[in-house]
């Protein structure tokens, strides 16, 4: 029998607060594709490569910890049937005093012992106070991203 999603989650849970442990949980447990799914929808939804999606997140972690100096990140991870949700709220200042409060709701699909499916649930003033966190990092997109 496969890797269940609890058996991800307790993987998730004992990286906690490691956000290097937390990507090497992901990477080794994508499946080959991943099917991307945003709320609201973004036009990158769609499956994506596994290797693409891991050094996106990679890229994403670096420039939260370039903009966020003194971050603070509180999580839950719950499972949810054969899906894992992931919901974590980060705090920080960037450098030009910019306070940052950002709620992060990803749920991801488990099959066959791996993650299948990333569906990210931001609300407005989240997806906006991310975006600005990435910029202020220099967070920038892969070349083989698609757009």
């Amino acid at each position: 029998m496969g890797t269940s999603a609890e058996e991800i989650a307790d993987e998730l849970r004992a990286a906690e607060g490691d956000v290097v442990k937390t990507q090497e949980v992901m990477a080794r447990r994508f499946a080959e594709q991943i099917e991307l799914r945003h709320v609201p929808p973004l036009e990158s939804d769609g499956p994506i490569a596994a290797r693409v999606l891991t050094e996106v997140a990679g890229r994403e972690v670096a420039a939260v910890e370039r903009a966020l100096s003194d971050r603070v990140t509180d999580g839950d991870v719950t499972v949810e049937g054969d899906a894992i949700r992931v919901q974590n709220r980060t705090r920080g200042t960037l450098s030009d005093g910019t306070k940052i409060d950002v709620r992060t709701d990803t749920r991801f699909t488990v099959a066959g012992g791996a993650i299948v499916g990333l569906e990210s649930n931001m609300d407005a003033a989240s997806m906006q106070a991310w975006g600005t966190v990435l910029a202020a990092g220099g967070f920038e997109l892969p070349a083989d991203f698609r757009s």
